[in-house]
Formats: C-alpha cells, sequence, structure tokens
C-alpha cells in the first residue's frame, strides 16, 4: 500500500513538472515571435514581380522597361568619368566635304562634240564617310596619269577590293592603280595614289567613270565625267 502512494506521488510529480516544462516552451515561443514581429515592422520584401499593378495595385506605375544604351555612349560615359578626353566627330569636316562636292557639281559642262558631261578638276565624290577626290589629269608619254586622294571620315576602317574600275560608258577601261592602300583606318588622313591609263585604250574618248568599293560590295563611291583627252 505504500509502494503504490509512493509510486502516485512521484507521477503526479513528474506530470506537473512536465507541465511546467511544456508551459515554459510556449511561453518562449510566444515571447520570442512578437518580439520578432515588433523588430520587423516597417520592413517589406521589394516587389520584382514583371507587373505589379494587377489586382488593383497600383503602385510604382512610373515604372520604366529595361533601356538599352548604345556601344558607343557607354564608352564615352566611362571615359568622361575616369578622365578621359572624347573627342567629337569633326561635323565641321563633314559639311566642308559635302559643300566641295556640292561646289564640284557645278562645275560639270558638256562636251562640245560628244555631249558627254565633262567636269572640271579637281573632283569629289563621297559615299559613307569615304571620300574619293580626282585632283589632277595630265598625260605622261603613252599614258593618261591621274592623281588620287582617298580619305576615312567615317567610323569603321575599309578594306578595298580590286582598286578602281574605269569604264567609258558599259565598256571596261584597261587601268593600273599605283598606291591605293589595301585598308584604310577611319583617321581623316589623306592617301594619296595614283591611276594609269594607256592613252590607245582611250581613242576618241574625252571622259570616263571611276568606281570605287570595298571587298564587300557595300562602298559605292563613282565620279562620273572625268576628263581624259583635249
Amino acid at each position: 500500500m505504500k509502494k503504490s502512494i509512493k509510486g502516485d506521488r512521484t507521477l503526479l510529480l513528474t506530470s506537473i513538472l512536465l507541465f511546467f516544462m511544456l508551459g515554459a516552451g510556449i511561453f518562449s515561443g510566444v515571447l520570442g515571435f512578437v518580439s520578432g514581429h515588433e523588430a520587423l515592422k516597417g520592413v517589406t520584401q521589394p516587389d520584382i514581380r514583371p507587373n505589379n499593378n494587377k489586382g488593383g495595385n497600383q503602385q510604382n506605375t512610373n515604372t520604366k522597361g529595361l533601356e538599352l544604351i548604345q556601344e558607343q555612349e557607354l564608352i564615352a560615359n566611362i571615359k568622361k568619368q575616369i578622365g578621359v578626353e572624347v573627342p567629337k566627330k569633326d561635323a565641321q569636316q563633314s559639311k566642308d566635304a559635302k559643300q566641295k562636292a556640292a561646289d564640284f557639281e557645278k562645275a560639270v559642262k558638256n562636251d562640245p562634240k560628244t555631249g558627254a558631261p565633262v567636269s572640271k578638276l579637281p573632283m569629289m565624290r563621297d559615299d559613307q564617310g569615304i571620300s574619293l577626290t580626282i585632283e589632277s589629269v595630265q598625260t605622261k608619254g603613252s599614258n593618261v596619269e591621274m592623281r588620287l586622294t582617298v580619305a576615312n571620315r567615317g567610323s569603321q576602317p575599309i578594306n578595298f577590293g580590286q582598286g578602281i574600275t574605269v569604264t567609258n560608258g558599259s565598256q571596261a577601261i584597261s587601268s593600273n592603280t599605283n598606291g591605293l592602300p589595301t585598308s584604310l583606318a577611319a583617321t581623316g588622313k589623306e592617301a594619296k595614289f595614283s591611276l594609269t591609263i594607256p592613252k590607245s585604250a582611250l581613242d576618241k574618248v574625252k571622259s570616263v567613270s571611276l568606281q570605287l568599293t570595298d571587298v564587300d560590295k557595300k562602298l559605292q563611291i563613282e565620279a562620273t565625267g572625268v576628263p581624259v583627252g583635249k
């Protein structure tokens, strides 16, 4: 009988101890939740959804889409930040080149015998910032020699193809180009070269046309009415 009473008392004490431990655990959990909730008041997770205006939410209505920056603009901004002077495009130089081309166009006249257009020299033609200028034409022995200048005022280097093609209308004329660079950097620096045409290929020809292109055939410079005979 005594053992039974002692066992019931031990069980009761154990139950009471477990009850207090359980209560303490619940109290600690509630206290921790409340403290954390109070500490995080005002802190919200940023809304990174693609469209956060659905469901009546009208916040961030001024959000702009992805803006792409041009490579040249990006490079210019970087150079500006590190203190490197960014060279501006020579707009005046381009304007002067166009003015020269317009002046050359006004100098065009017709050959009195053939009626074909013949231009006064020098003559300049331009395409995509690449300019070709025929400076002079003179007879040397059995050949007619042209002095020419080419310049690259564009934004990319240019690779020339098979030199200059000389034609009289639709008929090709034999010629030889000397000194034309294979490629030309976009520096605006002029490169001088010559073009030689046998006089025998110019029988009764008063003027010719010159065509200059690049290896990709994207550049098309044509100068017509270049005088080669008296």
